[in-house]
């Protein structure tokens, strides 16, 4: 079998290289293919991908960079057309711009026997301004369906310097994949695979020389290399330099897998960092760019635009005053700074380091950016004599900063030491509280950044256990069972709630109670506290199910968990590659109290059963007991780590197993 697949990925080698991979040369085999060969599961497929970065050198501007991409990509279902919709965002703020440049797409299907192209127009592609320093350009290729293949060709030149990191792996299996990147040699970078991803792969390097003719009148303009450079304006002049390529070809690339409870997929995606360490200068010293975190935190901290946006203060005076008035002690002034900024000033939904609009003018409009938000709080915490200081974060979605860059981080939070305790906040989410961060700001650690220059990092993740009380009593009786739930949600439970909830009816809310695959209908549903950030949610309601009880010869088996009982284990792969995140620490609890109707005794009850991973990380307890006529059960999973490492997984894998199996029994009344 082994040696099977060995030649089938030889002859797939083979054929690849032998398909004509240039623009519009799609062939009728490969609209004909109904499945990957390698991975039929997958829903769609790069067939090959070109990704080149290079520098073109003019004498007017000298340098620029440049990446061109060329992608087919063959689509096999429906689940596959998310790979038909491009999203190409590039950096546009004033004078500073990137430029999307010949921008070509076709569509390609066989019909009758034909193949048949579909170009996007230009009236098909829409640009969208996401904030003051990017725009986006989004389409969807016409004419999709399963079997197309579809060609996106596309350049952007830049004015900067820095080269994106270049993923090598999708979703997706990549067939072909070609990387090319050129780099004149005044320009040193680094290359880092990604520490966390299965896969790596190797690039190629070699020299070569570069001829260049400047123009005698012309000068160079900007880039005045001094190996290049003629004392005498009026005549020509040769000049050479060494280019520095570095080139991959790979083929068969597997998909990386989503293994569920990820925090980031794109953490673990193999792909390929890149970091400018050094400018040279031919009349001058080189500029390094090494760095440290403290000299990334340091940089920030001392734009113009992060640090003078904090000592900002004038705009903000009076509200101030009238909001901490009578707030006698620093926690209480910090908690009515911090409903202060939530109230007057709304997130636009917009992340960033630095602000969009100024500190005054979101004030002023009620609107801003997470910077314009959380840098005018740790000014209005500074003002009133508070150590507040901000934190720089990289989101879920950005990733995990591997190595120390700017473009690391994308976020800014809170930070206040108090009397010897500290407080994390963030002001941009309506439902959030002093402590309570959103799910998109708790991603490992953020970068703590001091008035004084000095930095350090911070965990992200709660420390406390959010809590979920679940008080459940319920009538048995031959047709079923009549329940009355109660429950409670505290902290990241209550938010999560909330968030999902604040515009819902009562009614509503109720339609979205998970049935859990049983015959159950809701009414009388109440609750409180969703529309405040006060401690806890609390809501109620009335459940009726037939399902939960059969009666089979005159006995009644009973699932006592009811509809709530964890039928199957989300944890279904053999083994697991990436750490295992739960989002914060948790506890649900459940206190059920089964009725027995009269006639009828407790015959036959499952064991009470206990669980527990190493350090108490995870624990699991099942306890259940007879009091008079009535059935009492405790059951509480507790999550105590919000992440766990792969290691862990086969015994995470093992509890929910016994889970399922416990909460699956069932309890046998006969009758008397």
């Amino acid at each position: 079998m082994k040696n099977s697949l060995l030649l089938l990925a030889l002859l797939l080698t083979t054929l690849s290289f032998a398909q004509n991979y240039k623009p519009g040369k799609v062939s009728k085999e490969e609209l004909k293919e109904t499945q990957d060969a390698l991975f039929p599961d997958a829903d769609a497929a790069i067939l090959f991908r070109e990704y080149k970065v290079q520098y073109d050198y003019s004498e007017s501007k000298g340098f620029e960079l440049s990446t061109t991409v060329f992608e087919r990509i063959k689509i096999y279902n429906p689940d596959g057309f998310d790979w038909a919709t491009k999203r190409i965002k590039i950096y546009n703020n004033k004078e500073d711009r990137e430029k999307l440049g010949n921008l070509k797409a076709v569509t390609y299907n066989l019909v009758d026997g034909s193949v048949k192209k579909d170009k996007l127009k230009s009236a098909q592609i829409f640009e969208e301004r996401i904030n003051n320093y990017y725009v986006a350009s989004t389409f969807t290729m016409p004419n999709i369906k399963s079997g197309s293949v579809i060609e996106i060709e596309y350049t952007i030149e830049t004015p900067f310097t820095s080269i994106d990191d270049i993923d090598l792996q999708y979703s997706i299996p990549i067939k072909n994949l070609v990387v090319d990147v050129k780099v004149p040699d005044f320009y040193v970078y680094k290359t880092y695979p990604n520490p966390q991803a299965a896969l790596a792969f190797s690039f190629k390097e070699s020299d070569k020389n570069i001829e260049v003719v400047v123009r005698g009148n012309n000068g160079l303009g900007s880039a005045d290399y001094g190996n290049f450079r003629d004392k005498n304006k009026n005549s020509d002049r040769g000049g050479s330099y060494q280019e520095r390529r570095y080139h991959l070809e790979e083929v068969n690339i597997p998909p990386i897998k989503n293994e569920g409870f990820v925090d980031n997929l794109r953490n673990y995606q193999a792909r390929s960092i890149w970091e400018l360490t050094m400018v040279k200068n031919g009349n001058g010293v080189p500029k390094r760019y090494s760095t440290t975190w403290d000299a990334v935190t340091t940089s920030i901290y001392e734009n113009d635009n992060f640090s003078n946006e904090i000592k900002k203060s004038d705009y903000y005076a009076s509200d101030l005053a009238a909001a901490t008035a009578g707030s006698e002690t620093p926690e209480k002034k910090m908690a009515a700074i911090f409903s202060l900024v939530k109230q007057k000033v709304t997130w636009n939904g917009y992340k960033g380091m630095f602000p969009e609009l100024g500190v005054k003018k979101a004030f002023k409009e009620g609107k801003g950016n997470a910077a314009d938000i959380n840098l005018m709080l740790v000014s209005m915490l500074q003002s009133v004599g508070l150590d507040a200081s901000p934190v720089l974060v990289s989101t879920r979605n950005n990733g995990i900063p591997v190595y120390p860059t700017r473009s690391g981080f994308n976020y800014v939070i809170v930070h206040v030491s108090l009397n010897g305790k500290v407080y994390i906040m963030d002001a941009t989410d309506s439902y959030s509280s002093i402590g309570l961060l959103p799910q998109r700001a708790m991603n490992w650690q953020g970068r703590l950044v001091k008035e004084n220059g000095t930095s350090s990092w911070v965990a992200l993740y709660p420390s406390s256990v959010s809590n979920k009380l679940t008080y459940i009593q319920a009538e048995i009786t031959p047709a079923g069972a009549a329940i009355k739930v109660r429950e409670r949600l505290s902290s990241h439970y209550a938010k999560e709630y909330r968030t999902a909830n604040y515009k819902k009816t009562e009614s509503s809310q109720l339609e979205d109670i998970d049935k859990n695959g049983e015959e159950v209908t809701f009414s009388n549903f109440k609750i409180k506290n969703l529309d405040n950030t006060s401690p806890n949610v609390t809501l109620s309601y009335e459940a009726s199910s037939s399902s939960v009880v059969d009666a089979i010869n005159g006995d009644l088996y009973v699932t006592p968990m009811l509809f709530f009982a964890q039928k199957e284990n989300p944890f279904k792969e053999e083994n697991r590659s990436y750490p295992l995140f739960f989002d914060f620490p948790k506890s649900h609890k459940y206190s059920i109290t089964l009725i027995v109707p009269e006639g009828y005794k407790v015959t036959a009850v499952p064991e009470s059963s206990k669980a527990a991973l190493a350090d108490n990380a995870v624990t699991y307890s099942y306890l259940i007991s007879q009091q008079g006529g009535n059935v009492q059960l405790s059951v509480e999973l507790a999550i105590n780590k919000p992440a766990l490492v792969p290691e862990d997984y086969q015994y995470i894998k093992g509890i929910f197993s016994q889970i399922v199996e416990k909460e699956t029994e069932k309890i046998v009344l006969t009758k008397i």
